[in-house]
């Protein structure tokens, strides 16, 4: 019986070495409207510039809006979240939190 138990662990070892190993993603993407309401705002450089500094144009109320557009004009695009920070004194320790600041009507 060992040989058996011995067997059918060396055929465990040779098949997990000669398969690769798939696992699933488990990276969660939110939809795009939900993205643009997480406080991320989308924009394109302004025409013109080299990339050493940040100058920003137009603004996209979607990252999918934002990455057509790029691939048209053949530049990169920017993402942006603005925070606004926000003390707690609820506690022992006074905590320095953040809050996102959500914005309407970007285009």
């Amino acid at each position: 019986m060992a040989t058996m138990l011995n067997a059918t662990s060396e055929e465990r070892v040779n098949r997990d070495s000669t398969e690769p190993v798939v696992r699933p993603s488990r990276r969660h993407r939110l939809p795009a409207d939900e993205e643009s309401a997480s406080g991320t705002r989308f924009f394109l450089p302004k025409p013109g510039t080299n990339g050493n500094s940040l100058e920003l144009d137009g603004e996209f109320a979607s990252e999918g809006e934002a990455r057509v557009e790029a691939l048209k004009l053949g530049v990169t695009y920017y993402t942006v979240q603005e925070w606004r920070p926000v003390a707690d004194f609820a506690g022992k320790n006074p905590e320095l939190r953040r809050q996102a600041v959500t914005r309407s009507g970007a285009g």
